[in-house]
């Protein structure tokens, strides 16, 4: 999706993501405007499905084109129709075009009664009297002439919306302009299949973050266009995996983030707040998992960086076929991805703040028990041993005697492989975690070598 416009833009300038949204609106609209047509657009949560649809509809005029937006939410026990009813109770349709089946949405539209014609007689099978609603709505639907109605987050459809959408997609009014956005990682990933007739003009967009060149050029729009460093804009995206919203919120709460010190590779760069938006937004995805995927999940922001199976099963306290399970649920709500681009086996998040969002969200008290197995998984599942990660997790887990330990080892390997800048590195950490005495006196006199 991204073009990889320059990192530096100046005062004034789109950015590369507003250039990308305009050229996107552009495509989309000239397609929306040959009705019948119907526009599906996909993308993770925060890439930006929203915002182009608002881009969208800024280019439909309103005098003769109404415009409804129905977003599906996620309640425990949806209502049937609901994200509909909400939008369609503020029509106002002619009543002469209203075909006599919308009667039977009196009771599902009350505000409309006055409208409606006469309702049916009732029907005793459920499934006859959703299908005379389906029928219903989609009626009220063809009577609104030459309109674009949107229903965002599909994903989260109740089943009579699904099957109204999927009737109406089917079918639709000859001057209805469809719109629908589904998170999914990847472009194949619509809740249902949509099967337009021949004569229905479709298009089909699914959009991916920002490369580190866009989330460079995005940020310099807004930071008043000025000039982003290379490095910082690498940070940045590894901190928000190129989505525009997470780079949009982390800039919006960050005071003058290009006047904090730099290093070598970034490292220097401390990292930014977590804003309570994203936070939220991991939140609501953990909440959407099973028990063992959240377990799963847990075990991969104590691990931080991308695992295999067997190391998250181990620190999750599951069996293998019980974590493939939780993690096909955590790949599927997108919480976790698969590490690279061709996976290598390995799971990670996508981008570093919804880690440290995910690391939040574990009770405190869970925390050193998760780092103590993270400790010993490494330690035997793990090629060459990762030592100073394995005396990491020791010192999070609480136990400063074996993260002193490790360290040593750490400083000891960097020593015998003429490392000398790594090994005083490690001998000083480990003499700064308060080893007993004759521990910091073996560990002082192999600094002093």
């Amino acid at each position: 999706m991204d073009a990889d416009p320059p990192t530096s833009v100046p005062a004034g300038a789109p950015t590369g993501h507003t250039a990308l949204l305009d050229g996107l609106c552009d495509d989309l609209y000239a397609e929306l405007d040959r009705r019948p047509a119907l526009v599906v657009i996909t993308g993770a949560a925060g890439v930006g499905k929203s915002r182009l649809v608002r881009e969208l509809l800024t280019r439909t005029p309103p005098s003769d084109t109404p415009a409804l937006v129905a977003r599906c939410r996620e309640p425990d026990a949806p209502a049937p129709f609901a994200p509909l009813v909400e939008v369609l109770a503020q029509c106002r349709p002619l009543a002469e075009d209203l075909p006599p089946v919308t009667g039977a949405l009196r009771g599902l539209l009350p505000e409309l009664a006055g409208l409606l014609p006469p309702a049916p007689p009732p029907v005793s099978d459920p499934r006859a009297e959703q299908h005379r609603l389906v029928r219903a709505l989609c009626g009220l639907t063809a009577s609104l002439g030459r309109a674009v109605f949107v229903v965002e987050d599909v994903q989260w459809a109740d089943a009579g919306t699904v099957a109204f959408l999927r009737t109406l997609v089917s079918d639709p009014p000859p001057h209805l302009g469809l719109v629908l956005t589904a998170r999914g990682e990847d472009g194949d990933a619509f809740p249902f299949p949509l099967r337009p007739p021949p004569h229905v003009v479709s298009a089909e967009r699914h959009l991916v973050p920002l490369s580190v060149a866009g989330t460079g050029a995005l940020a310099a729009g807004l930071l008043g266009g000025r000039a982003v460093p290379e490095e910082f804009a690498e940070q940045l995206y590894r901190w928000t995996g190129g989505l525009p919203y997470v780079i949009e919120e982390v800039l919006r709460r960050w005071p003058d983030p290009l006047a904090q010190p730099t290093g070598t590779g970034g490292a220097g760069v401390p990292e930014p707040p977590l804003p309570a938006s994203v936070r939220r937004l991991v939140v609501e995805g953990l909440r959407r998992l099973p028990p063992d995927a959240r377990k799963v999940v847990a075990a991969a922001a104590v691990l931080d960086d991308p695992a295999p199976v067997h190391l998250l099963g181990a620190v999750a306290g599951l069996g293998e076929e019980e974590t493939r399970h939780a993690l096909t649920a955590a790949l599927k709500e997108g919480v976790l991805r698969a590490a690279g681009d061709s996976g290598g086996g390995t799971y990670a998040f996508p981008y570093a703040l919804a880690r440290r969002a995910a690391y939040e969200a574990v009770a405190e008290p869970e925390r050193p028990v998760l780092h103590l197995r993270a400790a010993r998984a490494l330690a035997r599942h793990t090629s060459p041993l990762p030592l100073v990660r394995i005396a990491g997790h020791h010192r999070l887990a609480g136990r400063p005697t074996e993260a002193v330990r490790w360290l040593e080892a750490a400083a000891d390997r960097a020593a015998g492989n003429g490392d000398a800048g790594a090994a005083t590195d490690h001998y000083l950490a480990a003499l700064r975690g308060g080893p007993p005495a004759v521990v910091r006196d073996r560990v002082a006199l192999k600094l002093a070598r």
